[in-house]
């Protein structure tokens, strides 16, 4: 059974894995030619350009809800692999989508993600297909006072499809409106410090509910605070978030998380346009179903329209 499986599991894989990877470099369309607007670097003094370069990555590598100072027209496609364990009921999944700058100052995305895997809850049947999918707007733009400091607001959909294992969601729905902003703390070490405050409104989706530990079960408002900054060979996060059902449901629950991140940029300008970053997190947890402590790491697969050039 093991090796019928495998067999399976792995053309599966493959084709799956091998779509990802071919198809987001041929999307990248040839933006950075000479008619193309002006790149980042002219909102803020030239020799800031490490600095705007670290900025424009952090909704990459931290929170997607975070502004960068990209011109109009450009984009970024990505793909974000997570590795279960097949044998014990886990799943291999990829998150993939994109973002349009489709002015100086408003943003597009949209997403899916997708899984293979043996769902032990029937019968251990290898299943494959999408499990959910994600749209969104935002609205960004540099800020004059410090140079570097920018704002954003927008609006993200979630929602799961399909039949997928109930393990994958918590079978709702989420519409979650934010407002973020960043500014340099230290241009000389490229220290940046961010903060994003938003709301989280649920709605049934017509599957199961399922939800995890310490997961809030109705509409809650929330916030993260962190820094960031870049060293020569990695980059490193630290956030705080914090939820709450106090003002948006009759109930009253809180949740608080603290997330240190490591990114480590494998094969570090070698590719104009693509980049792949190891990230490794830990994560320690407080709320109504107690402590949590855990960590992980995953793959960030990322294609931009611009070259990324060197690591800051």
């Amino acid at each position: 059974m093991v090796g019928s499986y495998s067999q399976r599991g792995g053309r599966r894989l493959a084709r799956l894995s091998a779509l990802v990877l071919v198809l987001c470099p041929l999307l990248r369309a040839d933006t950075a030619s000479a008619d193309s607007p002006a790149p980042p670097a002219a909102t803020i003094p030239a020799e800031q350009s490490a600095l705007v370069r670290f900025i424009n990555r952090m909704p990459e590598l931290i929170n997607q809800a975070l502004p960068e100072l990209q011109p109009g027209g450009a984009y970024w496609l990505y793909a974000r692999p997570r590795f279960g364990n097949p044998f014990r009921g886990g799943f291999f999944r990829i998150d993939f989508g994109g973002w349009l700058k489709i002015t100086d100052h408003l943003a597009l995305n949209a997403g899916a993600q997708s899984y293979l895997g043996r769902d032990k809850n029937d019968n251990n049947t290898t299943r494959d297909g999408f499990y959910g999918v994600n749209t969104g707007i935002k609205y960004e733009r540099p800020l004059s006072d410090p140079a570097g400091s920018a704002m954003s607001t927008g609006l993200n959909f979630t929602s799961p499809v399909s039949r997928q294992p109930i393990t994958l969601t918590d079978g709702h729905r989420h519409t979650d409106p934010y407002f973020s902003y960043s500014r340099p703390l230290d241009p000389k070490t490229r220290l940046i410090g961010f903060v994003t405050v938003g709301a989280d409104f649920l709605s049934r989706s017509g599957m199961p509910s399922n939800f995890g530990t310490n997961q809030l079960h109705s509409n809650s408002e929330n916030f993260s605070v962190g820094v960031s900054r870049p060293w020569k060979k990695f980059s490193g996060s630290l956030t705080f978030n914090g939820a709450s059902t106090a003002l948006l449901s009759k109930s009253t629950r809180q949740v608080f998380s603290l997330n240190p991140q490591v990114f480590i940029p494998l094969f570090p300008n070698r590719i104009k346009f693509a980049r792949i970053t190891l990230a490794l997190s830990t994560r320690v947890v407080v709320g109504p179903d107690g402590r949590q402590f855990g960590g992980g790491a995953s793959l960030h697969w990322d294609f931009r329209s611009r070259p990324y050039g060197k690591i800051p």
